[in-house]
């Protein structure tokens, strides 16, 4: 499995498409969809793991930490859950939606950006490959972001069975 990341910035288990199969004699039946589903784990969130992961690096470069927000986590579960399903991995959809768009339409006025990882399946393993890469590092330690967002979903037939999708936001959204 590769494990790779991606970074994007700016100054639901959702229903899957079925294929119908013919049966002589019978209406058609769907067969069973892909499986796709939200990392769980034992004790804190994957969700909360992040944002403690986050505040302490922010807090060591001398920014406020983040809150999470519904918003933007509605925003990041279904961009997560949408490339495991459809087997892409990028920040702008096959079909044109960016995150500015996405988060837009949770009803988060103000996005700021967006850090996509795939293929790790903890928390500390994806903010280690963040924090290693440029892009990601400064949009986590942006002090103007206020509210962050956490999707995570896991598809095994997919080509890196885990997408993390993490969305940043300036507050009053």
């Amino acid at each position: 499995m590769r494990t790779i990341v991606r970074a994007a910035s700016t100054a639901a288990l959702g229903t899957l498409a079925l294929t119908l199969l013919g049966v002589p004699g019978g209406p058609p039946v769907a067969a069973p969809a892909p499986t796709v589903a939200l990392m769980a784990a034992a004790g804190p969130s994957a969700a909360q793991q992040m944002l403690a992961l986050v505040n302490s690096e922010r807090a060591k470069a001398g920014c406020q930490p983040v809150g999470l927000d519904s918003r933007l986590t509605a925003a990041a579960t279904k961009h997560s859950q949408e490339m495991a399903q459809k087997g892409y991995f990028s920040h702008i959809a096959p079909y044109g939606s960016t995150f500015v768009g996405r988060t837009e339409r949770e009803g988060y006025a103000s996005p700021r950006s967006e850090n996509i990882a795939a293929g790790n399946t903890t928390a500390q393993a994806t903010m280690r490959q963040w924090m290693s890469s440029p892009g990601h590092r400064r949009n986590i330690l942006d002090c103007t972001a206020k509210d962050m967002g956490v999707g995570i979903a896991s598809a095994g037939d997919s080509e890196y069975g885990t997408y993390w999708t993490q969305e940043f936001g300036q507050g009053a959204g």
